[in-house]
């Protein structure tokens, strides 16, 4: 326990020394150019309609409209039609718990506000997402009266430090690691904290504070607060990224990732978990030519004396990624951009020791990569077949005996998924982005799934676990159309289909009985944006 709070003290003094810096970096930056027109506004969020105002305040607000009708077969690879479970069949993503048909509704009002000064600013999103029905509409977004959907989805303030060309901003609004550009692996979400930005010439950086997860607001008077009040997960992080001229982007990133709310699926208590995340990605153009490569080393530990397990374990895991494209506008008269990508994790092979292997992110995040990602697709939208949870391509529901959460989605915590002991994968993901048309474009993705190393899944009955064998998961194919009528409307077709590999029809059979049909998911976007 000393070794790790000294652990932790050293990285507390480097966050603060590079904060620092940073800060005395900072201070020869020029002063902001006044703002002419908030529509194009880096500070500010989506909304383009703007509004007159009488004083030197300029504002301006939006709107999204997401109308997503959705059809699923076999989201379960067929298990229900054999079993009569259909457990697998549901899965939760960002409308609820749904499965089968369904239609969500991803609707928001956008406002923005910020001085000419650029002294401030202000951006705030309201948001209605949910499975419709009568009900849910009635109740806005809730089954019951005292419940509704509709609120604060994304809070976003800023304001300039003088004389620092620092800007600290506070709320929750998508604030990244990895996120989009290159193959988000590590970090990428819009949790509440706070965070600064600067920058200096090719230099800029952003260090910041994040509640993923807070438990003192909820100690009740007869609960032993020593028990609870660090019963919490919090995230600090940081990057610092160095442009080159003409030739693309560098950067370094850092994550301290304290977990103490998690208790151990079926085991019980829970462990004081340290994980940390360093790392580096680098994204350029040349020409025609673009790539990606990204590594990062997961490390830290996972104090489990008090529980069930009783040991600690150290965390040792690392992820690897490369992407590479080309676009072949000369040879096609118009965009048309072939890539092939790869994504490697590490997996734990030894249930045995006092280590967890199985890397994860701070989330896993992959479905949200440029590169192989999209939101039509049916592994990164919770599938527990395959062990995935939302927004994620890596096994972390499965694992080998020590279910200890290293990282992971803070929704799910809890619920199983982040063990370090997960298995790892291996993705090899080819894809094609054509824009015949100003107004037309179709992005088609394979990407090939193999589990790292062996695992176990127990049976629904008997509670009897079976090894399931490293390898081949299965193979994705998703495609999507997009159709703009308008700068602000947009229809999207999008049909996806997964294939089982040996993985998925052991993991079944395991289960209970084999099954290995196709599983589909077929869906039309219809949006408005302004």
């Amino acid at each position: 326990k000393e070794r790790r709070e000294v652990m932790r003290r050293k990285i507390f003094t480097l966050f603060v020394m590079v904060a620092f810096l940073l800060v005395s970096a900072s201070l020869a930056l020029a002063q902001e150019k006044e703002v002419e027109d908030i529509t194009k506004e880096v500070l500010k969020g989506p909304g383009a309609v703007a509004i007159e105002t009488r004083t030197d305040i300029l504002m301006s607000f939006g709107g999204l409209v997401r109308i997503i009708p959705t059809s699923e077969t076999n989201w379960d690879f067929g298990f229900a039609k054999k079993t009569g479970i259909d457990d697998f069949k549901i899965h939760p993503n960002e409308a609820g718990y749904v499965k089968n048909g369904y239609i969500r509704s991803e609707d928001r009002l956008y406002f923005n506000a910020i001085p000419k000064n650029r002294a401030w600013s202000f951006y705030a999103a309201l948001e209605f997402d949910r499975a419709l029905d009568t009900y849910t509409v009635d109740e806005r977004g809730g089954k019951t009266d005292d419940h509704s959907d509709f609120g604060l989805e994304r809070l976003h303030a800023t304001m300039a430090l003088p004389g620092t060309g620092l800007r600290l901003h506070a709320g929750w609004d998508v604030w990244g690691l990895d996120f989009g550009e290159a193959a988000s692996i590590v970090y990428g979400d819009d949790n509440p904290g706070f965070w600064l930005t600067g920058k200096y010439g090719n230099v800029d950086f952003s260090l910041g504070y994040f509640k993923l997860g807070e438990n003192n607001f909820q100690i009740k008077f007869d609960t032993a607060s020593e028990v609870y009040k660090n019963a919490d997960r919090d995230l600090y992080a940081g990057y610092l990224n160095y442009k080159f001229e003409n030739a693309g982007k560098l950067r370094f990133f850092y994550a301290y990732d304290k977990i103490r709310n998690v208790p151990i699926p079926s085991i019980g208590g829970n462990p004081e978990t340290d994980s940390h995340h360093v790392g580096a990605y680098y994204v350029g153009n040349y020409g025609n030519f673009e790539t990606m490569v990204e590594a990062v080393y997961q490390f830290g530990t996972a104090d489990a004396k008090k529980t069930p397990l009783g040991k600690e374990y150290d965390i040792k895991a690392y992820a690897l990624s490369a992407d590479f494209a080309y676009d072949l506008k000369d040879t096609f008269g118009f965009s048309f951009k072939p890539h092939l990508g790869v994504v490697f994790t590490t997996g734990d092979d030894d249930p045995n020791d006092d280590e967890l292997n199985g890397y994860n992110g701070v989330e896993n995040a992959e479905r949200f990569s440029a590169r192989w990602g999209g939101e039509n697709t049916i592994i990164g939208d919770t599938n527990l077949i395959l062990g995935t949870a939302l927004y994620g391509y890596i096994p972390e529901f499965h694992g080998n005996g020590t279910p200890i959460m290293t990282g992971g989605l803070q929704n799910f915590a809890g619920a199983g998924n982040g063990r370090g002991d997960n298995p790892g994968l291996t993705m090899v993901s080819f894809g094609i982005t054509a824009k015949p048309k100003k107004f037309l474009i179709y992005r088609t993705n394979v990407n090939y799934f193999i589990w790292n190393e062996d695992f176990y899944v127990k049976n629904l009955i008997s509670g009897i676990p079976t090894k399931i064998d490293s390898g081949n998961a299965g193979t994705e194919w998703d495609n999507e159309i997009t159709l703009a009528l308008s700068r602000q409307s947009f229809i999207k077709g999008q049909f996806s289909f997964f294939f089982p590999g040996d993985g998925v029809k052991d993991v079944t059979r395991a289960l209970l009985t084999e099954a290995d049909d196709t599983a589909m998911r077929l869906a039309m976007e219809f949006i408005w944006n302004f």
